[in-house]
């Protein structure tokens, strides 16, 4: 009996170094390589997704750079002498096809970007509802790279539908990138 007892104990001492083995082993190889493999396969995930991102970018790139030859040639020239010129003669347009009366235009020059400058226009003039609607209608649907910064309407006097507008605005000037 003696020698089935000692075949007993060493049965349960391997057993129980098995279990021991397979607990390590669980806890030190097979649980960090599910982690490992479980991150591995959300970053391809990501790769993916980046991927099919980057795919519908160039898919639309003709359409992004045609937009972006739009925007450079609706921009202002870099020659401060014309790009004044072009906003000077564009809002003559605006006020004759408006029946609107410019009393005072002033240009000023703002150089706070690297790639770009803005010039800045104040000008004022007077005008009926109509005429003033029209007006900041044709700054609006101007295809010039130009963006209404402020508007103030008054009322010159009681008596008379005469208002008066002051408008600021500034047209962007992209710099060229030199090759």
């Amino acid at each position: 009996m003696r020698i089935g007892f000692k075949f007993r104990e060493r049965i349960l001492v391997l057993a129980a170094g098995v279990c021991i083995v397979l607990l390590m082993g669980d806890r030190f190889i097979v649980t960090p390589l599910s982690r490992l493999w479980k991150a591995r396969a959300e970053r391809i995930s990501l790769l993916k997704q980046n991927l099919e991102k980057g795919a519908l970018l160039l898919d639309r790139k003709g359409d992004i750079d045609q937009r972006w030859q739009d925007m450079n040639e609706r921009s202002l020239s870099a020659d401060i002498a014309e790009a004044e010129n072009k906003i000077l003669n564009a809002v003559n347009g605006w006020a004759s096809r408006s029946r609107f009366n410019l009393t005072s235009i002033k240009p000023r020059w703002l150089h706070d970007e690297v790639n770009s400058k803005k010039l800045e226009f104040r000008l004022s003039g007077t005008g009926d509802v109509e005429s003033i609607y029209r007006f900041l209608y044709e700054i609006e649907s101007d295809s010039l790279a130009i963006k209404l910064e402020d508007i103030e309407i008054s009322s010159r006097d009681e008596k008379t539908r005469e208002l008066s507008l002051s408008v600021r605005f500034t047209g962007l000037i992209l710099m060229k990138e030199k090759s």
